[in-house]
């Protein structure tokens, strides 16, 4: 789906490594389409089990979005892309663990409103 020259795209995993590949009106991955590399994008929305004001956040323990996007962690000046985590407030915590290779959220959006997160 294109509107105004974005484009809706879907991740694919291929062992250890993640592309994104645009999506057609119904929803699939367009035929014949060029992958995307993380760093190309301006939002992605990240899937997460649990999250902290902090912009910690606690996915299924692979590191997958942390290894693909760790590249943010370095950048000085342009930050994309925005990782926005979808969530639950009930999914929210007081604090999370943090390990150095974790790439924090720049905000999460729930049913109730909006936290920012910690990412640049």
């Amino acid at each position: 789906m294109v509107d105004h020259d974005k484009a809706v795209l879907r991740p694919r995993l291929r062992r250890r490594s993640m592309s994104f590949l645009p999506l057609t009106g119904a929803g699939e991955p367009a035929a014949r389409s060029r992958a995307l590399a993380p760093r190309w994008l301006d939002l992605v929305l990240v899937p997460l089990v649990g999250f902290d004001d902090r912009g910690n956040r606690l996915g299924m323990g692979a590191a997958c979005y942390d290894r693909h996007f760790a590249f943010l962690r370095h950048r000085r000046a342009w930050r994309r892309p925005l990782l926005v985590g979808l969530a639950s407030d009930l999914q929210r915590v007081d604090r999370l663990p943090v390990s150095p290779h974790d790439v924090p959220l720049w905000g999460i959006v729930t049913e109730r409103c909006f936290y920012r997160g910690g990412g640049r």
